[in-house]
Order: structure tokens, then sequence, then C-alpha cells
């Protein structure tokens, strides 16, 4: 264990923390903590490379520690019933998240290794900017007496719509771009598992 992993460990604590804040009504607090949970995942891969301490750990824990994260608070949104994050928003994210886990994992044990790409980077900073947009309105909404599901302003509640459409298709389509790089790699074991049979098994 180390800063960078000690970081990204508080990160994967915070997901469960923050979703019962939403829950049982403590939305400012769930705010500041998303908010900080946002800069650990900023600075735990920059200490990381900076220090040299980077890990199998860390980087297995560090993109899992995100999706838990994401996964949870938007779990949080659905029992608030917003308007604004509708289901299909929420499974499109969470299901694309665990299928590529998983493969992730495998990844990491594969002599190819895991490389993040441009776009899954984008990916996760939109989700991170529509959650943490959507946590501040509802924030406000709870301190004005607003009702959660009647938005008070219908161009906040366009903008919130527009980053989540913009968080879906990144997530999306980085899912597919990295299911179609795992798609190249399994071709290219095949391949070299016919020019050396006597290396199959």
């Amino acid at each position: 264990m180390n800063w960078p992993n000690g970081l990204t460990v508080a990160r994967l604590v915070l997901g469960p923390v923050i979703l019962m804040c939403i829950i049982f009504g403590a939305e400012r607090l769930a705010f500041y903590l998303f908010v900080v949970a946002m800069i650990t995942d900023l600075y735990d891969g920059y200490l990381a490379r900076r220090s040299g301490n980077v890990t199998e750990f860390g980087k297995l824990m560090d993109p899992l520690a995100d999706k838990v994260l994401v996964s949870l608070v938007l779990v949080g949104f659905l029992v608030l019933g917003l308007p604004y994050v509708p289901f299909w928003m929420v499974a499109a994210i969470v299901g694309r998240e665990l299928l590529i886990l998983g493969f992730r994992t495998g990844a990491l044990k594969s002599p190819e290794g895991f490389v993040t790409s441009r776009i899954a980077k984008w990916k996760t900073a939109a989700q991170m900017a529509w959650l943490a947009s959507v946590l501040l309105y509802v924030t406000v909404l709870s301190r004005t007496g607003a009702s959660l599901k009647v938005p008070a302003s219908r161009p906040v509640e366009v903008v919130l719509w527009v980053l989540g459409i913009v968080a879906v298709v990144l997530t999306i389509v980085s899912g597919a771009e990295y299911l179609l790089e795992m798609r190249g790699v399994a071709r290219q074991r095949a391949a070299a598992a016919q020019a050396n049979p006597e290396k199959r098994g």
C-alpha cells in the first residue's frame, strides 16, 4: 500500500458513503464528498507516475473505484426519481462499466496489457462532470425546498440532459472501441497459436 493506492481505496470507500448521503437527504454533503472523490481520481494517477509507484493493484483498483463511484451515484439518482436522469441512461452506463470491467481484469493478466484510450478518459471526465452537475442542482433544489421530481428551472434541466447524453454516448463509444480492440487481440492470439501449434495447451 502506498499513497496513490491509498487515495484509490479512499475513493472506493466514498462511493457507498455518497450513496447513503443521497438516499437520506444529505445532498450537500454528497456533493462535497463527490468533489473530494474527483480530486483523488485526478491526483492518484499523477502521484503514482511521478513517484514510480505504478502497481498492478493500482492498475486494477483505480478504474474499479471510478466505476463503483459512478454506478452508486447513479443508483442514488434513481432512488430519488430524478426526471433528468432516466433509467435508460443509468442502465447504459452501469451495464457498459460492468461488462468492460470483466474484460479489463483479464487484459491486465495478458502479455499485451491494457492502455486506457483517449476516448475512455473523455468518457470518465464527462461522467464525472455530469454527476457533479446533477448533485449540485439537487443540492440547490433541496435548499430552496423545491421538488426534486419537478425541476424548478427548465434551462438547467436541458443542460443536465445534454450532459447526460454526452456521457452516455462517450460511454458506449469507448466500450465499443475496447471490444473491437479485444477482438483484434483475440485474432492475433489465434493466428499465433496456429503458427505455433507446439505452444497450444
